[in-house]
């Protein structure tokens, strides 16, 4: 297999065959090109461009069809996000490398090499944060897809215990990143850090914190559908086990399911009930509604096609005179600003401001200033009766 002599030629080689490697990357999960489809539909019946693919590793040939080569299918599952395994691994590889580069950031002298490294372990800090946070992601997608498309009861189970430990890898990789910061890479973590190295490991401590808080609600989230699986399965077996039974004649004198069904009648179960409400004889013959009623009813039989009309009362003189509505209103800021350049208490300030209003609006009006701008306020312990009800001393700050 060849290699690209530089990047330029690899992106020209994305660039010139977008359209089948799109086709390819979209259909990944069920491969369905041939080479003459790939030559026909993408590439022109240019035999040189699929060639140049294959030799390059871009794509292969698998049983006659052309798939992606697994490093560009990671590398855009990566990217676009859209990966379902949960690679544990690779933020153990990262923890390594980073206390690989540390021992060689302390044992080194010179300058140039130690900030080569500090670039490195920089690097390698904010590929620990994101590997962890997708891998928390995917995880969340991979739980909720096994739950909603697995048919098999035993299969879904036992593919939310495995995720229910790869879940309990995660978590621990996470505490051992935070224990290379406390504990085992002290010396390199401690007061003496420059700004950028201290804001970075601040900014992976608090995606650490996040992705382990994901981690908690999702072990709760696979307790809850395995208890689901567990109660649905044991559902299944029981009418599979009446099913049965009712198949070889026996389940009415073998179980109690006749007594069940007389003395359980669910609600949702029941048709919901209609009730016509008819009027009596008496009532249309008698009655001028019940007359108009009738004629109603035979003009609605004449011409079935005509749709029923009914016309509206007409507006009363009043309804229909001109006038304005005068509606009280009272601006609370205003108040409170008067408030607050006064002496007096506000029970007593309200009723000097707001004389024409009674004594339940006056106390409506209280409460309200005294909850709206507590901050403003201050509520005393004394008290004062007034008007028939008792109330706090409140001045302003």
């Amino acid at each position: 297999m060849n290699a690209f002599s530089d990047i330029d030629a690899l992106l020209r080689v994305i660039s010139r065959e977008k359209d089948i490697l799109r086709f390819l990357f979209v259909n990944r999960k069920a491969p369905s090109l041939r080479r003459e489809q790939a030559l026909e539909n993408f590439l022109s019946q240019d035999t040189r461009r699929l060639d140049y693919l294959l030799e390059h590793g871009v794509i292969r040939e698998a049983e006659g069809l052309l798939v992606l080569e697994d490093t560009y299918l990671r590398f855009f599952e990566e990217v676009l996000e859209v990966n379902e395994e949960i690679n544990v691994l690779s933020v153990k590889q990262h923890i390594d490398a980073l206390n690989e580069n540390i021992e060689l950031w302390l044992t080194v002298g010179s300058d140039a090499r130690r900030h080569r490294y500090m670039g490195e372990i920089l690097r390698i800090l904010r590929s620990i944060a994101l590997s962890t946070h997708r891998n928390v992601i995917d995880l969340k997608r991979a739980i909720d897809s096994t739950y909603k498309n697995e048919r098999d009861y035993a299969v879904k189970r036992k593919r939310l215990e495995n995720l229910d430990r790869k879940r309990a890898d995660i978590a621990l990789l996470i505490k051992e990143a935070e224990k290379l910061f406390d504990v085992r890479q002290q010396v390199f973590f401690g007061p003496g850090m420059d700004a950028h190295l201290k804001e970075t490991v601040a900014d992976v401590k608090d995606s650490l914190t996040e992705s382990y808080h994901g981690l908690l609600e999702l072990d709760r989230q696979i307790i809850v559908y395995l208890n689901k699986i567990e109660a649905e399965q044991r559902l299944v077996e029981k009418i599979r086990r009446i099913k049965y039974l009712k198949d070889q004649l026996v389940w009415e004198s073998g179980t109690d399911v006749i007594w069940a069904l007389q003395t359980h009648r669910p609600a949702f179960l029941e048709k919901r009930p209609w009730y016509n409400c008819l009027p009596s004889l008496e009532a249309l013959v008698n009655t001028p509604d019940g007359i108009a009623a009738l004629k109603d009813a035979h003009a609605a039989l004449k011409n079935p096609t005509a749709r029923r009309k009914t016309d509206p009362e007409p507006l009363t003189p009043e309804e229909l005179s001109r006038g304005a509505v005068v509606k009280d209103t009272l601006n609370t800021f205003e108040v409170r600003s008067a408030f607050l350049g006064s002496s007096k208490d506000l029970m007593s300030f309200l009723r000097e401001r707001e004389g024409a209003l009674s004594s339940e609006d006056t106390l409506t009006l209280f409460c309200r200033l005294a909850v709206e701008f507590d901050e403003d306020f201050r509520i005393t312990d004394r008290y004062e009766q007034s008007g028939g009800f008792t109330y706090p001393l409140v001045f302003a700050r």
